[in-house]
């Protein structure tokens, strides 16, 4: 599966740190970055995971169907 959300780091203004920064599109496909204002590895992925599983989720919206219609749909696919 892609990986929608990109685990980027940014060096601090000294050139001695970094920090870590989120980079996604969003719905529009426009780039969004966030910054995370650490340098923890372990963290970053977990909010990264975060973000990503927050995107997925998004990505699908809930239709309204009738119990006869539901029931229809789920008794074609056990078929298969």
């Amino acid at each position: 599966m892609k990986q929608l959300v990109r685990l980027n780091t940014r060096p601090s203004s000294d050139g001695e740190s970094f920090t870590y920064v989120l980079c996604h599109a969003d719905a529009d496909g426009r780039r969004r970055w966030k910054t995370l204002g650490h340098a923890d590895r372990r963290r970053a992925e977990k909010q990264r995971a975060e973000t990503e599983k927050e995107l997925r989720m998004a990505q699908v919206e809930p239709a309204s169907m009738s119990l006869r219609e539901f029931a229809r749909d789920s008794l074609a696919r056990t078929g298969d």
